[in-house]
């Protein structure tokens, strides 16, 4: 084992079993385990490419840190972009949890009906239960009736209301309402 391995071994060794540990000892940490030899060549890939790309790299990365240097403006825009980014993020999640909820209380509230209407049936059985129900929804309907009914005349009202203040010229004197445009007198051309 090496020294940089021993602290993990040690900082493990009341949590895991001796089994598990040799088994990370074998396979994980040992120098020639498979995961040490993948990742030391992927490391060693990693760094060749980064050699490679270094001179490629290192001017352009000089150039835009000059140029944010002399143009703040750019660097303003990109935290006002960033800002609105997180802002917009923080929405969406704020939407998505009220979406969660509501739905959560609407599932609730059916699954209650549901229940309510079994333990109706249970407890008065089906006959009554569904005289029940149709008087129920009897009511509703007269309910829904007068509604409607009384929108349609607040309706009629505002109607009314409003054709009378166009005619009397509340809402301003001229061609409201008669078709012609502003500014025509209704005068021939002078033929």
């Amino acid at each position: 084992m090496e020294v940089d391995d021993v602290w993990i071994i040690n900082a493990l060794q009341g949590i895991l079993p001796e089994q598990t540990l040799q088994l990370l000892h074998d396979h994980v940490l040992h120098p020639s385990s498979t995961l040490r030899t993948i990742s030391a060549y992927t490391l060693l890939g990693i760094q060749r490419v980064a050699l490679t790309m270094q001179p490629i790299l290192a001017p352009l990365a000089e150039r835009v840190l000059v140029a944010l240097q002399d143009s703040p403006d750019f660097v303003v825009l990109g935290l006002v972009l960033a800002l609105f980014f997180i802002v917009v993020q923080v929405l969406l999640m704020i939407q998505r949890t009220i979406s969660f909820f509501t739905r959560l209380a609407f599932r609730a509230v059916l699954w209650m009906l549901i229940g309510l209407a079994i333990m109706a049936v249970w407890n008065r059985g089906p006959e009554a239960f569904i005289a029940d129900t149709v008087v129920l929804a009897r009511k509703m309907v007269v309910y829904g009736a007068m509604v409607k009914d009384i929108w349609i005349s607040e309706y009629q009202k505002y109607d009314a209301q409003t054709r009378a203040g166009a005619g009397a010229g509340a809402f301003g004197s001229g061609s409201m309402g008669t078709g012609r445009s502003a500014g025509y007198s209704g005068r021939s051309s002078g033929r």
